[in-house]
């Protein structure tokens, strides 16, 4: 079976960060509440977080499989910008305490991930798109760490009885 490309991946996961939240992608990036936050408000704002940044950070759009290395590098650049926008709005809520580590440790491995994908751009920096797509294709993009945490919030969010959208596939699938 052929595996996916390097682009489409990157572009399903800005989808997903795009989608989140909502029946279909959302163009305007919504403002967040501020102060402590019950369960349901919580749910609600942390769905609608990264609603409006895929468009904003131009990584909404599928790349031509045959783009060059130099643009998928800077679509990498995009969604690391991305990626770490969106790990701030979260680590900006105020969830109740319960759900505080949980939420420490989800926005650790999405800013963790974003670093990861430092090994993809330097990769496409130099012009592999091939091993770029290989460490994509493979999973090793994502390092130990940042599986570790995203699996630990996502097992603490459920143990809590949390309805997260897509909190088992983004930034990258989990379960």
């Amino acid at each position: 079976m052929r595996r996916p490309s390097f682009a489409l991946l990157l572009t399903l996961t800005a989808l997903v960060l795009g989608a989140a939240g909502c029946s279909r992608p959302q163009t305007e990036v919504r403002t967040l509440p501020t102060g402590p936050l019950n369960q349901a408000d919580y749910e609600h704002a942390f769905n609608v977080s990264a609603a409006g940044l895929a468009p904003k950070y131009g990584v909404g759009k599928e790349l031509p499989r045959d783009a060059p290395a130099a643009r998928q590098a800077e679509r990498v650049r995009a969604l690391q910008q991305l990626l770490r926008v969106w790990a701030g709005r979260i680590a900006g809520l105020q969830p109740p305490a319960p759900a505080r580590r949980a939420q420490a440790r989800y926005v650790a491995g999405v800013r963790n991930f974003a670093g990861d994908l430092d090994r993809a751009r330097t990769l496409l920096a130099a012009g592999d798109v091939k091993g770029a797509n290989r460490l994509l294709e493979s999973g090793r993009v994502v390092s130990a760490r940042t599986r570790a945490d995203l699996v630990a919030a996502r097992r603490a969010f459920h143990a809590l009885g949390y309805d997260l959208t897509d909190l088992d596939s983004a930034p990258v699938k989990t379960a």
